[in-house]
């Protein structure tokens, strides 16, 4: 490969990184809580009865960035991206076996042991292949059939406002941004 077209490919990746990081303060002005594109996070999952209250519960601990709804050898379980930097792993195994949402948890295939069990979270079988997501129509339960349902929100913005939607709709409307809220407002 010729000296120039090296040259001109180097400078791509930086292009690719002043759009993020535009595109990360508009977010920011528009008062969208700031989740950045490629957030450090870990994947974790916590089976329970129930993974809409899962993914409710779970949305609400600081430091979750997205939820999802699925299947693991027959168990209902919710998987979850957080920032370690944010929560760890044992704070959010604590608060999720707190909520009730934390019968067992599955680690990523080739994770290190954990000391979870001291908490009362028994390990379950590795988040591996065998997972299977939950149909779209039981993502984000507690989002149907309210108002809120007719927005185009982001992963992460769907898994807050779900978290919050039921039990504190003003928090909720916190994750939205202003054009979202003039949107709603627009539809009462």
């Amino acid at each position: 490969m010729g000296t120039a077209r090296r040259l001109r490919l180097k400078r791509y990746p930086m292009k690719i990184i002043s759009l993020l990081t535009l595109l990360g303060t508009v977010t920011l002005a528009l008062g969208q809580p700031a989740v950045p594109a490629r957030a450090n996070t870990e994947r974790v999952a916590f089976s329970q009865h129930c993974f809409w209250t899962g993914e409710m519960m779970l949305g609400q601990i600081d430091g979750v960035v997205r939820t999802e709804a699925g299947f693991l050898e027959g168990r209902e379980i919710t998987v979850v991206d957080y920032d370690p930097a944010r929560v760890s792993l044992r704070d959010l195994a604590r608060r999720a076996k707190a909520a009730g949402v934390a019968e067992r948890v599955h680690l990523p295939v080739g994770a290190a042991r954990s000391d979870l069990a001291t908490l009362g979270v028994k390990e379950g079988v590795p988040l591996d292949r065998s997972y299977r997501a939950a149909p779209a129509s039981d993502q984000k339960k507690q989002i149907e059939g309210t108002p809120l349902a007719r927005l185009q929100l982001t992963p992460e913005q769907a898994t807050k406002v779900n978290a919050f939607a039921r039990q504190d709709p003003a928090k909720a409307l916190d994750w939205l941004t202003p054009a979202q809220r003039e949107q709603l407002q627009a539809r009462k």
